[in-house]
């Protein structure tokens, strides 16, 4: 019988009784050619067949020297071309995950050079056992620098103990407000944590410190040359020994200048 579409059934082909090799009964299209009623096949991508957790690399097309950079790329580009099989992405997924937990475990045990620009970071060129100074900004290089040249100078034209001191304090002031910049002080102390409270003082002993240390360098740089002749008792240079303030004025120069140098490099 004609069916209302134009269709009449077909009849199977008798085969095994798996049905190997048959068509299936449908329907038989007007025109003589037979409706397909399989089931659509499952398309699936070759780099799923392989498993990525045995060699993620080769997975996402890559070497194990490659950089962060390039295994990126690499992974958003097979993301890109797999966007619509989710079980690529998974597999994408759990690649990135093991060559991430590998890289980790290499530098964990050491197996990886690490470049030193990198390992040195924030340490010292020079000095690799200490950590990377901090410099100063150029404001308080220049206003430290400033005032410190000018208490020198002056204790050239009048030479006394007080211009010395007047340059221990100044340097304890400009490391005690760099130590505010490096770490700040809470704005609000009613809400700050014990640490946070504790700043303000930890930083002026750390500034106070910082400069008596600067201070007892520059008072032993420069008589350390007058201590070396008395014990050899070698004389004096003439106008030294006629000018005995200039022994204080070059005292309070070489104070003046350790403690602008402190204050303008920390370490």
């Amino acid at each position: 019988a004609v069916r209302p579409c134009g269709c009449r059934p077909v009849r199977a082909v008798p085969g095994n009784a798996a049905g190997a090799g048959r068509r299936p009964a449908g329907l038989m299209h007007r025109y003589g050619r037979p409706h397909d009623t399989a089931a659509p096949r499952t398309v699936t991508c070759d780099a799923a067949a392989g498993g990525a957790s045995n060699d993620p690399y080769s997975f996402l097309g890559v070497t194990p020297e490659a950089d962060t950079n390039e295994i990126a790329r690499a992974v958003s580009k097979m993301r890109y071309a797999n966007r619509m099989n989710p079980e690529v992405l998974k597999k994408i997924e759990m690649a990135q995950s093991q060559m991430f937990l590998d890289s980790l475990n290499r530098r964990v045990t050491g197996s990886v050079e690490v470049p030193k620009e990198i390992k040195y970071a924030d340490r010292e060129p020079l000095f690799p056992w200490r950590p990377k100074r901090w410099d100063a900004t150029p404001q308080v290089i220049m206003i430290a620098g400033g005032i410190q040249l000018a208490l020198a100078m002056f204790a050239f034209q009048s030479p006394n103990m007080s211009k010395l001191i007047g340059c221990m304090l100044l340097g304890i002031a400009g490391n005690v407000m760099k130590q505010n910049a490096i770490f700040p002080p809470p704005k609000e102390p009613e809400w700050a944590t014990e640490e946070e409270a504790a700043r303000p003082g930890q930083n002026f002993m750390r500034g106070a410190l910082l400069g008596l240390l600067a201070t007892g360098f520059g008072m032993v740089f420069t008589t350390a040359p007058e201590t070396v002749m008395q014990i050899a008792n070698i004389p004096l240079p003439g106008i030294l020994a006629s000018q005995p303030g200039l022994l204080i004025s070059f005292k309070v120069a070489g104070v003046a200048l350790a403690n602008w140098i402190m204050t303008a490099f920390y370490y």
